[in-house]
């Protein structure tokens, strides 16, 4: 088997490369990057220390957006259009920012303290969240693609860890669902 993807189950960039390997022959191999030893491996691997890595034949490729795009050459996949990009940013800004509050709650930090990082993210979160519902709604999410498998990616990990309401963005909501059943999604879920 010459693909490896590095990385965790529960993670919303593993997960979206996982749902774009459909139907390809590849190994997970799963990193706990909340082990010192496994990091430390990890980084032998990946000077980056993020999660994905994508390892084909010795051709490593550290982060989701490019393993993305070397996926959908390498197996004639649809290529995202700019617009499909633009929501997948979107997409990224919000999952980033709840990352950032997720690693400081388990850090023991206050997250509805006055530090600016923690602001930052509290201010952005609803309002990229706005701007995707509205995109929502015209419509944006009802293919099946890569921007429909971050939107995805998403909200299965903002409710696998709790992390945020999601039930003000009906729309997003209603576009993920249309997704929800299929067997992909459902045999990657975070766990």
């Amino acid at each position: 088997m010459s693909l490896k993807l590095y990385g965790s189950k529960p993670s919303p960039y593993v997960r979206r490369i996982r749902m774009l390997l459909e139907g390809q022959d590849y190994q997970l191999e799963l990193v706990d990057l909340y082990n010192d030893a496994a990091r430390a491996e990890y980084e032998k691997l990946n000077p980056l220390k993020k999660m994905p890595m994508l390892d084909d034949n010795g051709q490593k490729l550290y982060d989701s957006h490019v393993i993305a795009q070397y996926l959908q050459q390498k197996f004639n996949l649809a290529q995202a259009s700019f617009n499909d990009l633009n929501l997948v940013s979107a997409v990224d800004a919000v999952t980033d920012s709840l990352i950032v509050l997720f690693y400081g709650k388990k850090s023991g930090f206050e997250l509805d303290s006055d530090k600016l990082i923690f602001q930052l993210q509290l201010e952005r979160i609803p309002s990229v969240l706005t701007w995707l519902n509205n995109q929502a709604k015209a419509g944006a999410f009802s293919e099946w693609g890569y921007a429909s498998i971050a939107l995805m990616s998403l909200v299965n990990w903002v409710e696998f860890r709790s992390l945020y309401d999601l039930s003000p963005y009906t729309d997003l909501l209603a576009a993920a669902d249309k997704h929800r059943d299929r067997a992909i999604v459902q045999s990657t879920m975070p766990e």
